[in-house]
């Protein structure tokens, strides 16, 4: 079967740049809070008008509640997450579908936001909920936005089929994929983002360089290969370094624009853990999108 292919966003509005708080919260290795902060400030003065969080950031709804605070300008788009714990570490999976706890979550979040509206909760991670609390977790979430609790919600990463009957039903507004359609995979296309996109979905994708795959650490999986990364995953990353060096570009760059020139995606998700990686990002954004032809390059190497 021939594998599909993501298409160029030449006749589409330019993707825009959500700043993803995972890393500012500290889940990939310590931060300084005031730095954190000041970057959060930061991409709000550069234009970036979205911050999604989540309690399972470490202390990124704290960080971010607080730059809010100071901020004074036009209030962002926020969203965060809900049904995944707080852990202090990415490796920390604590998840609590009962919905009393979800309740309390969301009231939680709400708190250290600083808000008394959610612009947008997601489901997080919607692929552990039990079959049998599904059909409460969904009520849960369809409720919040009735009541004015959320404008809109959505899955925080893809959901499995079981949940497409209520996306056919219109109930759910957005999606937030990672790792299954950037410079090193487009998995996503042979199976969730056609049908969410046919749906009307608004896209959200997430960590453009691949959980840090493409930011060279490639070099390092060669003998500890994470169970959830496959060798030919890492095998394309390295295709595209070769593509990012013969462009005289970096390898970082190279992936968040090539992400920024695809057709299905609404917006792309960044993870700066620091100012500079921030500034770094913003750099990439000005350059545009990639030349057409070098889009094409990549896919026709990783597929």
């Amino acid at each position: 079967m021939k594998k599909r292919k993501p298409g160029y966003r030449e006749n589409k509005y330019p993707v825009s740049m959500v700043l993803g708080a995972a890393g500012l919260g500290g889940v990939w290795g310590e931060v300084d809070p005031e730095e954190s902060i000041a970057t959060i400030l930061y991409a709000l003065e550069n234009g970036i008008d979205r911050i999604d969080t989540a309690p399972a950031y470490s202390r990124s709804e704290e960080f971010v509640g607080k730059a809010l605070r100071r901020w004074k300008g036009a209030k962002p788009f926020l969203s965060t997450k809900v049904g995944r714990l707080k852990g202090e570490s990415a490796e920390d999976s604590i998840n609590n579908y009962d919905v009393s706890v979800m309740r309390e979550s969301v009231a939680r979040s709400m708190e250290l936001l600083g808000r008394e509206k959610l612009d947008l909760l997601f489901l997080h991670e919607a692929e552990k909920v039990p079959l049998a609390q599904i059909p409460a977790v969904v009520d849960f979430m369809v409720q919040l936005k009735k009541q004015g609790d959320a404008e809109r919600i959505g899955f925080g990463g893809m959901p499995p089929p079981v949940y497409f009957k209520y996306i056919r039903k219109g109930l759910f507004d957005v999606v937030m994929g990672y790792n299954n359609l950037d410079a090193c995979c487009i998995d996503g296309m042979d199976t969730d983002i056609p049908f969410l996109f046919q749906q009307d979905m608004v896209i959200y994708q997430g960590s453009p360089l691949h959980m840090g795959l493409l930011g060279n650490s490639y070099t390092l999986l060669a003998s500890q290969r994470p169970d959830w990364l496959p060798q030919r995953v890492i095998e394309n990353a390295r295709m595209a370094n070769s593509l990012a060096e013969q462009s005289d570009m970096p390898l970082t760059s190279l992936a968040h624009r090539f992400m920024m020139s695809i057709y299905e995606i609404d917006f792309m998700v960044i993870g700066a853990k620091n100012m500079l990686e921030l500034k770094s990002t913003l750099k990439d954004y000005e350059t545009g999108q990639l030349d057409e032809k070098l889009f094409n390059r990549i896919i026709e190497q990783i597929i």
